[in-house]
């Protein structure tokens, strides 16, 4: 069986030149080695070239050669003895600019980091709308009374009663339906009788609670 020998960066090595033969043997072309490999193409090309200054520094080479030689099926107990006895050169030719690439896989953690949080803020946010919406939905209208105040002692047998509620409510007085405007804005004038005049003002949406406020009147 024949073993590589170890020989200067400067010259061949030969471990390129036979995972070139190997790959081309077994009709694997350099792209398609490279996405099976899941390295970059030009990386592939270097190690043919036996330009290994060219890899990533560190274990990346050890662990691009060894994977390659796989995938081509040469023998793993020559590829881990060329390393052993190449490897510590290699690592002092590498370019200094390649100590911080990272490999695909482990450089994507990142991003899909970035993405699960995107979809739990928009999960939180549709959950929060939701809830909102559903509040709107269930929740009485808003009723507020400014006219009269409460406990009011009166001479007069009428008074005008003026509120506001949400738009969208229906309004009554004593069960009888008044109207209000766009903005909610409502105001009526009722007939009183001597005594005291429970008024009851009510607001109602389509599927929602009632919302209800008194008003008891004296009239002397």
């Amino acid at each position: 069986m024949t073993e590589f020998t170890k020989k200067s960066l400067g010259g061949n090595h030969g471990l390129g030149a036979r995972l070139k033969a190997a790959r081309e043997l077994r009709q694997i072309n350099p792209e398609v080695a490279a996405r099976r490999l899941n390295i970059r193409l030009e990386y592939l090309l270097a190690i043919e070239e036996d330009r290994f200054g060219a890899l990533p520094a560190g274990l990346y080479s050890k662990n691009y050669i060894k994977e390659y030689a796989a995938l081509v099926g040469l023998p793993a107990a020559e590829i881990k003895k060329w390393l052993s006895d190449n490897l510590e050169t290699i690592n002092e030719n590498n370019d200094p600019f390649s100590q911080k690439i990272v490999r695909r896989q482990e450089f994507i953690v990142f991003p899909k980091l970035i993405r699960n949080l995107a979809l739990i803020l928009v999960f939180v946010a549709c959950l929060l709308y939701l809830g909102f919406y559903f509040k709107k939905i269930v929740f009485p209208p808003e009723l507020i009374i400014y006219q009269p105040d409460k406990n009011l002692k009166i001479s007069e047998n009428f008074i005008e009663i003026k509120g506001t509620t949400e738009p969208e409510a229906e309004l009554s007085i004593n069960g009888e339906a008044i109207l209000n405007t766009n903005k909610g804005n409502f105001s009526t004038v009722i007939n009183l009788k001597k005594g005291v005049n429970n008024i009851v003002v009510t607001a109602k949406k389509k599927y929602s609670g009632e919302a209800s406020v008194l008003r008891q009147i004296l009239v002397e």
